[in-house]
């Protein structure tokens, strides 16, 4: 185990909880620690927003994926800034407002109240779909912690995945909301740093733009978008199996609700946005120049930034590299722990268990639920042989596929039924759920996010006609 790698992750963590308990002791009721009062300002939302985003899949399984299958793999990207912008320009915006104005504090009990339920069970649904999916989707952090911890220290890699588990618990369950997205804003900012300066310095020691073109040609690796129409097609499929999942992430549109003003989200999105261009286009760069850098093609490929880190610069440096990873990984998983918390008080405890419960219970109900989702994911992540591309896309796929529609419908129409908004759940996140059993590479975003929306618009239409005939 080296030294000074440990000593960098050790700053770095310690940074990380001095930030939660700052914001500690501001978290006292149930609004301040799950929305913060909707007080964040546009730069920390905006940051906190899309490093909440990426994850471990930016630096580790994203390049694999350019690493392995070219260029193509870039339409990810497209469908992720295109997407992106439409989610801040129309999304953000009128759901700030919206939430405000019914008095939500969780993406659940906006739909249950903006569809006119009053039976629970649109709310019910909407949890219990996002813990399934969550669940999923800490998993693919804490794999992503397992293999970086194994990779940088030779760790036992369940070792790892609980040590990455613990130290992401500490701050989040510390300050809510505003702490995470203090974090998530260092975060973002680090990882930024780390994530242009590797393939800025792997470009330099291949020795540049010609030897890169030349080294890729070589080893027969598509540099083309649209290298014909059936390539182009899997392209666009591939934009839209990532980019339309992004109206229904609840770690992303919590942060949309609360920001301190509306009309403060213009400023947000070309922040959010032109930080999302850099960190997108410099894990395309790792994942190409990587394949010249390495003589021998790489037996673990979502290692390779890890690699590359280690050869590339002294110890202690190379430790505040890895923290690159750290940063994207635990930006990712506070949040998605922070929101599992927030479901299981406000839209199970309090709505089943005990309505009239206090703000005190709430938040504690909050932090207990926290770490029983965080503790199912350790299960899940329990194999190192798991992708975390794959993880990742299944959680991302089934929270896009099962929210998405209906937060569209929510903030355009108000035509949607409780049993529309019940359909739209279910038929979008089963299919979503179970798709990946279809031997087919479109990914279960697609099929997923149409048949909810269907869904939604037939059921609210049948619905609706019967209980005007009544």
């Amino acid at each position: 185990m080296d030294v000074q790698i440990l000593a960098a992750f050790g700053i770095y963590f310690s940074i990380l909880t001095v930030i939660g308990l700052i914001f500690y002791f501001k978290a006292k009721h149930a609004d301040a620690y799950m929305l913060g009062d909707r007080s964040v300002n546009y730069f920390v939302t905006a940051i906190a927003t899309q490093a909440s985003d990426m994850g471990a899949w930016l630096f580790m399984a994203f390049p694999a994926a350019l690493y392995t299958r070219g260029m193509l793999e870039a339409w990810t990207a497209i469908g992720l800034v295109f997407f992106m912008y439409i989610n801040w320009h129309f999304i953000a915006p009128r759901l700030r407002r919206a939430t405000e104005q019914y008095g939500a504090v969780t993406l659940s009990s906006f739909l249950a109240a903006r569809c006119g339920d009053r039976s629970g069970i649109v709310r019910l649904l909407t949890a219990c779909m996002a813990l399934l999916f969550f669940t999923f989707y800490i998993a693919s952090a804490l794999v992503g912690l397992g293999k970086l911890f194994a990779s940088a220290f030779g760790l036992n890699y369940h070792i790892g995945t609980f040590l990455g588990l613990a130290s992401a618990i500490v701050y989040t369950l510390l300050g809510g909301f505003v702490a995470i997205a203090w974090c998530d804003l260092f975060q973002g900012i680090f990882l930024l740093g780390m994530i242009v300066l590797v393939p800025a310095v792997a470009y330099t020691s291949i020795g540049g733009w010609d030897v890169l073109v030349a080294g890729l040609k070589a080893h027969g690796t598509q540099l083309s978008l649209v290298p014909s129409v059936a390539g182009t097609l899997n392209g666009i499929l591939l934009a839209l199996g990532w980019g339309l999942g992004y109206f229904g992430q609840p770690h992303i549109l919590t942060n949309f609700m609360g920001i301190d003003d509306a009309n403060n989200i213009k400023y947000a999105k070309w922040v959010g946005i032109a930080w999302q261009i850099l960190v997108l286009s410099a894990a395309i760069a790792i994942g190409l120049i990587a394949i010249v850098y390495f003589p021998e093609p790489m037996t673990a490929p979502e290692n390779l930034f890890v690699v590359m880190a280690k050869q590339l610069f002294p110890p202690f440096i190379a430790g505040f590299v890895l923290c690159g990873i750290l940063a994207a990984t635990l930006s990712t998983l506070d949040s998605h722990i922070f929101i599992s918390g927030s479901v299981v008080a406000e839209d199970v405890y309090k709505r089943v268990f005990c309505v009239d419960a206090p703000s005190r219970h709430v938040v504690w109900m909050s932090r207990l639920g926290s770490i029983l989702v965080s503790c199912v994911a350790l299960w899940i992540a329990r194999d190192p042989s798991e992708s975390i591309y794959n993880l990742v896309q299944y959680a991302w796929s089934g929270l896009g596929s099962a929210f998405g529609p209906l937060v569209i419908l929510s903030l355009s129409t108000c035509t949607i039924t409780p049993f529309g908004a019940a359909a739209g759940i279910l038929s979008g996140g089963m299919v979503s759920a179970f798709w990946p059993l279809v031997s087919t590479a479109v990914s279960p975003l697609v099929p997923g996010f149409f048949v909810g929306l269907l869904a939604i618009y037939f059921c609210s239409l049948a619905t609706r006609t019967t209980q005007k005939s009544q």
